[in-house]
């Protein structure tokens, strides 16, 4: 009987894979990024010098099942430079994926690229976005035409030997009241166990809801963009008994014009890595940039940071960048970083989407 009820199981499997469309699609996304950092000047006191270059290529495919279902597998490869015949990092990804209306659902282990919230560099630095490939979990968006919302579980640690357990959640949002206004937030509720070898538990929150104002649409620019916001983080060494709340505010002015721009974010508050220095896990705890500990004492403090750059779309598929960033705190200034990088990316090829 058992046997006889999953054949005709099977059997209408069958017959509804047979009655939708099936596609192969593929995905190629290639990546060369340089990031020069000199913090000399500040005796890296926040942040230490040094140079990120590396390649990535990502090649993913797999089958469309209808209009909304999608299962793919593939890897990211990314090799740094000057490394010689040492061997490259691999990260294998295989995922399912449903889109439907602007709703998307993803379980498995699927690419950040999915995502498409926005995300500052007080949740990921620039080398821990530009290495962690992919999530372990799973993925929920929404997107309407003056609306964007996304969350995300990302498993990174399993518990074992050396290994602690680790996950966090992800999430970012988007509301336009008006076609200028929007309110928006960035978050991460991140945890980090113990393993079998060492003991703690630590915490690391952190919300930034702010205020966007968009004029490019009223003004003749590409973007001018003006955010107002605060944030609170909530970090804790569960060992040690150590507790933090920090809180502060942003301001944010971006413009920009055929390509040339000029971003300044400019930050009043507490220290949203205060653990850096005080736990047995030091800076494997936050994915945020160093920068964010604001000062080494512990008091409030400013960080401001002063993007010159230019950005280019070169056909349908290619877009190249040239960033010179200053960063500024309460001693002034603090060190510079040099970014240049090209981005490659086909999509959906054989769907029908190219």
């Amino acid at each position: 009987m058992k046997r006889f009820i999953l054949s005709i199981a099977a059997l209408g499997l069958c017959f509804t894979l047979g009655a939708q469309s099936i596609r192969p699609e593929v995905d190629i996304k290639f990546q060369t990024h340089f990031l020069n950092d000199e913090f000399d000047v500040s005796n890296c006191e926040l942040n230490p010098s040094g140079t990120l270059a590396a390649v990535r290529l990502a090649p993913y495919a797999g089958i469309s099942i209808g209009e909304h279902h999608k299962v793919k597998v593939g890897m990211d490869v990314v090799k740094d430079f000057g490394i010689g015949t040492e061997k490259p990092i691999v990260d294998l990804a295989c995922w399912y994926q449903y889109n439907n209306e602007g709703f998307t659902f993803a379980a498995g282990v699927l690419p950040f690229g999915l995502m498409s919230g926005y995300y500052s560099t007080a949740v990921f630095s620039d080398a821990a976005r530009f290495y962690d490939a992919h999530l372990d979990g799973f993925l929920l968006k929404w997107e309407r035409e003056l609306s964007h919302y996304e969350i995300a579980l990302d498993w990174c640690g399993k518990y074992g030997e050396d290994r602690r357990e680790e996950f966090y959640f992800l999430s970012s949002g988007a509301g336009w009241i008006t076609p200028w206004l929007g309110f928006c937030w960035e978050g991460v509720f991140h945890h980090l166990a113990c393993s079998e070898n060492a003991a703690g538990v630590f915490d690391d929150h952190f919300l930034h809801p702010y205020i966007r104002f968009e004029f490019s649409r009223l003004l003749p620019m590409d973007r001018m963009e003006l955010s107002l916001g605060g944030m609170v983080g909530y970090q804790m060494d569960r060992m040690q008994n150590l507790r933090y709340i920090p809180k502060g505010a942003d301001a944010v002015v971006d413009i920009r014009k055929w390509g040339f721009g000029v971003r300044n974010q400019f930050y009043y508050g507490e220290s949203q890595a205060p653990l850096y220095d005080k736990t047995t896990v030091g800076s494997a705890l936050y994915f945020r940039a160093p920068w964010w500990q604001i000062r080494k004492d512990g008091q409030a403090g400013l960080y401001d940071r002063l993007d010159a750059y230019w950005v280019k779309s070169i056909g349908k598929y290619v877009d190249v960048g040239v960033h010179a960033v200053f960063h500024f705190d309460y001693l002034g200034f603090m060190g510079c970083q040099q970014l240049v990088q090209a981005n490659f990316s086909l999509e959906g090829l054989f769907s029908g989407k190219r």
